[in-house]
């Protein structure tokens, strides 16, 4: 029985049968061999054009990276972003974020890609360290975790950033310094869609991309904080060379004016003695000798105080005008970080126009510094939060200026408020007991007055008044002074 072809009947059995010989088979197997050759070449140049393309993006993002890391106004803000965006981009990732520790949790420091939603959700359930989220883990273990589908992983928790991210495929790299995570650099994918070796790679280098940002950022702020205290070291070297200048000023005016007296009577006693002599019978050669020694040892003392004196001449300088709004600023200025360490509130309430008053800056300056200073250690002890420094200066009656420096503080005992005022009178433990009494001598120096009333509902109000006056005036005063 004859059989029928499937391509169609009777036809079939007309179709006769070649068979190709030798040499047309080995030219059929050469052509695929070709073809196939051809395809794989064509494959292989589509693979490494796709490689050396990634490779260029990320050495433009590397490159754009490190100039901003080495540039003068680097910001780590600004790096994280773009090592986000560089690498959502260059891995074919739907999200991106670098997580930084903040205490025992991890904050979101910088993110692409995810919705305002995910970022608030973020800001309000900051991630610990544990198994139960891709970074917790990574931060926990140090060692990159990649999860193809984080809903079949029976540890996984984060089901609320998950929701709200809308993710299913998560890597995690740990961003190591000497062998600790500082940070995890994540990426996620909406669909079940695994992260290549190559991207996994690539997401390793802009995770130690972001460690060299962030060790950068740190030696900065440590650079600048070793400024900031150097710059207050130095500054509180000054003030205090300042101080003791002015103590040494104080002590020796004091000095000065107790023995010059004595001294001035042992000059006019041997003089009388010199007098005696003419007296019968005189003892010449002893009498001459001891007196003249008592005249010349006189002299010699009040020499040695003019000298010491001669090295404080500031006030034998010719006052000159002070704008006291500027100067009050300054010094403000200068202790704003003092007060921001002692959590301190300072407002400053000065009269826009000032007539200028005749005097000497530094000292000025110097008054102003150290009753703020006083105010700042008498709210030191305070519990509560009300720490407020209040300086305020406007024109006053009879032509003179009123600076006023109000503290929150306990207060100045009224039995006080005169004796503190003294000379090596403190309500300090370790206080000498002169700073007040400098501050009181260099405003009288000045034609002014310094006093101390209570403050409502509490504290204390140091108050300055110094005389306004014009060039001569202050040369007259100056030259008081100075006489």
């Amino acid at each position: 029985m004859a059989g029928r072809s499937k391509a169609g009947g009777d036809k079939a059995k007309t179709r006769r049968r070649t068979t190709a010989t030798p040499g047309q088979r080995a030219v059929r197997k050469a052509a695929g061999s070709r073809n196939h050759a051809v395809a794989g070449e064509e494959t292989t140049v589509a693979r490494l054009t796709r490689e050396l393309r990634e490779a260029r993006h990320q050495q433009t993002a590397t490159a754009e990276v490190l100039k901003i890391i080495s540039g003068s106004t680097f910001d780590l803000k600004t790096v994280l972003n773009m090592l986000v965006e560089s690498a959502l981009h260059l891995c074919e990732a739907d999200a991106a974020n670098i997580w930084l520790p903040n205490g025992p949790v991890l904050k979101l420091a910088a993110s692409s890609g995810h919705s305002g939603e995910f970022k608030r959700f973020a800001a309000h359930n900051p991630i610990a360290p544990g198994r139960g989220t891709v970074s917790g883990r990574v931060f926990l273990e140090g060692k990159t975790v990649h999860l193809p589908d984080v809903l079949a992983d029976q540890e996984f928790t984060g089901t609320g950033y998950q929701s709200r991210g809308n993710y299913r495929t998560h890597l995690g790299v740990p961003m190591l310094r000497e062998g600790r995570a500082i940070g995890v650099f994540a990426l996620t994918r909406t669909d079940v869609a695994p992260f290549s070796g190559k991207q996994i790679e690539f997401v390793e280098t802009f995770a130690n991309q972001a460690v060299i940002a962030i060790e950068n950022a740190r030696l900065i702020e440590t650079e600048k904080h070793r400024a900031r205290e150097l710059a207050k070291s130095l500054e509180l070297l000054q003030r205090e060379r300042n101080n003791k200048i002015m103590n040494l000023e104080a002590m020796v005016a004091s000095i000065g004016h107790e023995v010059r007296q004595p001294l001035t009577a042992i000059a006019s006693n041997g003089n009388a003695a010199l007098r005696f002599l003419g007296h019968q019978p005189p003892n010449l050669d002893e009498a001459r000798s001891a007196l003249s020694k008592m005249v010349a040892n006189s002299h010699r003392a009040s020499e040695v105080f003019d000298n010491i004196r001669a090295l404080f001449g500031e006030s034998n300088r010719a006052p000159e005008p002070v704008d006291v709004k500027e100067l009050t600023l300054n010094v403000l200025e200068s202790l704003r970080e003092e007060l921001g360490e002692h959590g301190i509130t300072s407002r400053a309430e000065l009269k826009s126009r000032l007539p200028p008053v005749m005097g000497h800056r530094g000292q000025l300056q110097e008054v102003f510094i150290n009753l703020i200073n006083n105010a700042i250690e008498a709210m030191d002890d305070l519990t509560d939060d009300r720490r407020i420094l209040q300086v305020r200066a406007a024109p006053s009656r009879g032509n003179t200026i009123v600076v006023a420096v109000e503290d929150s503080g306990p207060g100045v005992d009224p039995k006080q408020s005169q004796a503190i005022f003294d000379a090596f009178v403190t309500t300090k433990p370790h206080g000498m007991g002169l700073g007040l009494a400098i501050c009181r001598m260099i405003i009288e120096r000045h034609g002014g007055q310094l006093s101390v009333s209570p403050a409502e509902p509490r504290g204390s109000i140091f108050q300055v008044v110094l005389p306004v006056g014009s060039r001569e005036d202050g040369a007259r005063h100056g030259a008081r002074h100075a006489s």
